[in-house]
């Protein structure tokens, strides 16, 4: 039987040899192959059956050696297998792991390779008899993330490594997992590698397709459903499309993915939030400017994200808070193609596909000659309104399960789901926050919950609205009595990211809700982007 050793191709001789279980039987077998010469390459003792792996047998020899052996008091009978069982369900593995499109390394607490497979031999540029057995770090460098996995034993997901040894450089998405034994030690680890150029492929072959377009929305109530139609059937043409529906609704996953699906797919997808920056720099941002056009401009002048987008797609979120100004030089841009640079006399010609985002209502805001009446119209050639959470609550168990995994591996928490209570509680509050509002409220639960299962000791839901409303008496307290290793910093800033969220979902602006919070529109904005609200 021919084998892949470390030295190439080997043959062995298996016997398989059948005996009564008594003690000393396994010695005596033993005796017998040790009186004959012959090498064990490796011994299996089972309760009635002993098997030994030799070196190869001539046939002579081994009738010799059969002879012998049922001679032994008590064996009754001594055969020739091609492989042991072991054996089988072991190259069933390699077979599996070699016909996989991905890389798997498998390495013991002292760093050695113990499996490499065929797909990383591409990644890395080397055979695997020439890893099999060596130190990782000569593979993957001294700073390889499954080297502080060994260490601290804590699973990760899709990190990126660039890498160089002596047999090439390498670029690729890593996965990691510890392994460990029944006292929870950890025993080696185990990785999965994709090769970085075959993950950008794979993602944009998914991505053109409805389902992965649609990936980073969850949900299939009819209320959804109807609106990714509604994308799917927009995203062909290359209308101007303004996305309507309250805050933490989805509005920029969705404009993403009209992207994803139009034919401008491959070229950029730019985006901007119209109420993060004060007119001069969202002018600055969007247009670009002219060399030396003011003060502290730079020398060479800078891009517009009209000219970053040009052939792709531009996302203007909150496009409610442009002031007059600024929504007549955009319609310029919608009506002719062309933009002007700040400082420049010079037009140029832009081709960029506009979809736009608002909360507000633009129709008021018109009444008031706050918004133009005739740039409304030409954003507001497909208008998509996106249903808020209260409108679509049999989403939510979707949404709590992925929120859940998200959390889980982000937190290393080890979360399987919720009780009945929990869920009961958040089918009965209104989410004025919406998605938002969810996502933040699972997050909150892992950090303050202890156990595996959600339940309302790890609610801190802001529920005075959804209490009074259902007649269910006090709201529960922001945090659970028993609650252990609770940080004092940790605490201040969840309530902190709570109050900010109530604003914002009382407010029609991030102005309106720094006015109601009492501190300034700059002030708010760095609070937003460190507690991620603003996606």
């Amino acid at each position: 039987m021919r084998e892949e050793g470390d030295g190439g191709l080997e043959r062995f001789t298996r016997l398989e040899i059948s005996a009564e279980d008594r003690l000393g039987m396994t010695s005596e077998i033993l005796k017998v192959l040790h009186k004959l010469g012959i090498n064990l390459h490796s011994l299996e003792v089972f309760p009635r059956k002993v098997r030994v792996k030799t070196e190869v047998l001539e046939e002579g020899r081994l009738q010799i050696i059969q002879r012998d052996l049922k001679n032994v008091q008590g064996v009754d009978s001594v055969g020739v297998v091609d492989l042991f069982d072991f054996e089988k369900s072991e190259r069933r593995l390699l077979a599996i792991l070699d016909a996989i499109d991905e890389g798997i390394v498998a390495v013991n607490k002292e760093f050695r390779v113990e499996l490499f497979n065929s797909y990383c031999e591409s990644v890395f540029k080397v055979k695997k008899e020439d890893v099999l057995g060596q130190d990782i770090r000569r593979l993957m460098g001294p700073d390889s993330p499954l080297l502080r996995l060994i260490q601290d034993g804590i699973a990760w997901k899709n990190k990126e490594v660039s890498g160089h040894n002596q047999w090439g450089d390498s670029h690729y998405i890593i996965n990691g997992r510890p392994v460990r034994d029944d006292d929870e030690h950890i025993i080696g680890a185990v990785a999965s590698v994709k090769d970085i150029r075959k993950a950008i492929e794979l993602a944009n072959a998914v991505s053109r397709t409805t389902e992965g377009a649609f990936k980073e929305i969850v949900g299939s109530s009819q209320a959804i459903e109807r609106v990714k139609k509604m994308c799917v059937a927009v995203a062909k043409s290359n209308s101007t499309i303004l996305l309507r529906g309250e805050s933490g609704t989805g509005k920029e996953l969705f404009a993403k993915a009209i992207h994803r699906l139009s034919k401008r797919r491959d070229q950029p997808f730019v985006t901007i939030n119209c109420a993060a920056l004060p007119d001069s720099l969202i002018e600055s941002e969007l247009f670009g400017y002219a060399r030396g056009s003011f003060t502290g401009a730079a020398q060479s002048g800078k891009e517009g994200l009209f000219r970053e987008a040009d052939g792709g797609t531009l996302c203007l979120d909150e496009i409610g808070e442009l002031s007059v100004r600024l929504q007549a030089k955009l319609l310029r841009v919608l009506q002719e193609g062309v933009i002007r640079k700040i400082g420049s006399n010079r037009e140029e010609q832009v081709n960029v596909r506009i979809i736009a985002a608002t909360n507000k209502n633009l129709e008021e805001m018109m009444r008031q000659s706050l918004f133009r009446e005739d740039l409304f119209y030409r954003l507001n050639v497909v208008p998509i309104f996106l249903p808020p959470l209260r409108e679509r609550k049999e989403d939510i168990p979707l949404l709590v399960n992925h929120f859940i995994a998200v959390y889980s591996e982000k937190l290393n928490r080890r979360v399987s789901g919720t009780d009945m209570a929990f869920m009961d509680k958040l089918f009965k509050h209104d989410w004025p926050g919406n998605v938002r509002e969810l996502q933040n409220v699972i997050e909150r639960a892992l950090v303050l919950g202890d156990d595996d299962i959600l339940s309302l000791q790890s609610l801190a839901l802001s529920l005075e609205h959804s209490a009074q409303k259902s007649g269910e008496g006090d709201a529960p307290q922001p945090f659970p009595p028993g609650r252990k290793n609770l940080n004092l910093r940790r605490a201040v800033q969840m309530c902190e990211r709570e109050v900010i969220e109530q604003a914002l979902a009382q407010s029609k602006s991030y102005r309106a809700a720094a006015r109601i919070l009492g501190i300034s529109h700059t002030a708010l904005m760095k609070k937003v982007k460190r507690y991620e609200l603003s996606s």
